[in-house]
């Protein structure tokens, strides 16, 4: 695979930029140098956990794990980020330690080429990581290689400083060296918070609104309810929930299904699987209670209700025959509902036992306010 290449190549390049910069740094006292180096080892330990999340994100789907291993690659992002801050934290601290004993670094050519080697291979490294990220839609070799990116400002920004450090600017060097960890801490926050994301599933609102926008216009949705899009930028699950009129058969369900797929895939690059959730469209029938002269009671056991059929725009008025029933009257009025096909009723306020009636015959209940039912009308409208 060209990620895991990509990832065993820098490894070993960092490997030897490790070497070199800590090795010249100790030699020269230098705590910029230094830094830098051990910046360059976040680097191959980075480089050895995403080649791990490469390997394990890349295994097929198992009973354990029935939508892939590809959140491994935005572990390994999370596991990186981490290291860098902590890094980060440590080179601060050596170089305020620095500033406080005045530690002055011995000027040297051969620390300066160094410096100057380590931001030109680094740059190399750069556009190879992302050349080979982008091809593979590897999201954690990509942020590898603006790391790489970030490398190569601070091995200039070293090599500057410890060449002011020659003409006798002591401070330079520790000062570079906050700089470059400064560098360092923005781009693990960047890796985190992407690695963050990815795992949380965060929903980009952009994608889902393409997708809907997508799905509404196939023949047979009446609407799109929910659309979920997670995962990673090599691999991503797409959950659609969509409103269907009730008499379809099965067999144009699944047509319905395999063409909301298809639809999905050419939408969204890099969809692994689709789920679709179907849900038959219930016509809206209300139930306003009324006292038979058009103002609104808010309860249960009123006189009179004012059943509206929104899809078939049919309105009419029921009496209600156990308004006053001492016994079983939050039962009998749910009956009541449910035989003229009410499947919501708008109430001020509701008894728990008659709650129980109206919701085990699938009639839920909305809260409203108002003076009349009209105004109740004007509210659901």
């Amino acid at each position: 695979m060209k990620e895991i290449r990509a990832s065993k190549v820098s490894a070993l390049a960092n490997l030897f930029l490790t070497v070199a910069k800590v090795l010249a740094g100790i030699l020269v006292n230098s705590t910029a140098l230094i830094a830098d180096g051990v910046h360059s080892l976040i680097d191959v330990l980075g480089s050895i956990l995403v080649w791990i999340g490469i390997r394990v994100a890349s295994k097929p789907p198992d009973e354990l794990h029935p939508y892939g291993h590809f959140k491994a690659e935005s572990l390994a992002e999370l596991s990186v980020g981490i290291i860098i801050l902590i890094s980060a934290l440590a080179i601060i601290h050596e170089a305020i330690t620095s500033f406080l004993e005045m530690s002055t670094p011995e000027f040297e050519f051969y620390a300066l080429l160094v410096a100057l080697i380590s931001a030109m291979v680094n740059e190399l490294l750069a556009r190879y990581k992302i050349k080979v990220g982008i091809e593979t839609k590897s999201s954690s070799l990509v942020a590898e290689g603006k790391h790489s990116r970030v490398d190569v400002l601070s091995s200039i920004s070293v090599f500057v400083g410890y060449l002011f450090a020659g003409f006798g600017y002591w401070w330079a060097d520790p000062l570079i060296a906050i700089v470059v960890s400064v560098l360092i801490i923005q781009m693990g926050v960047e890796i985190l918070r992407n690695a963050v994301n990815s795992v949380m599933d965060r929903v980009d609102p952009e994608l889902a609104l393409k997708v809907k926008s997508a799905v509404e216009r196939i023949e047979g949705v009446e609407g799109v309810e929910f659309v979920g899009v997670r995962g990673t930028w090599k691999a991503k699950i797409v959950e659609v929930h969509v409103n269907i009129n009730p008499g379809m058969s099965a067999e144009t369900i699944d047509v319905l299904e395999r063409e909301i797929e298809e639809r999905v895939k050419s939408t969204v690059s890099n969809v692994v699987r689709v789920v679709t959730v179907v849900k038959v469209k219930r016509p809206m029938v209300v139930a306003i209670p009324e006292d038979g002269k058009g103002n609104y009671t808010g309860e249960l056991d009123s006189p009179y209700f004012t059943v509206i059929d929104f899809n078939a725009k049919r309105r009419f008025r029921i009496e209600n025959p156990h308004a006053k029933a001492e016994k079983r009257k939050g039962y009998l009025i749910a009956e009541l509902l449910s035989r003229h096909g009410v499947n919501v009723v708008v109430l001020r306020k509701v008894g728990v036992g008659a709650k129980s009636h109206l919701r085990s015959r699938g009639i839920l209940i909305r809260f409203e306010e108002g003076k009349t039912v009209e105004d109740v009308v004007k509210r659901l409208a």
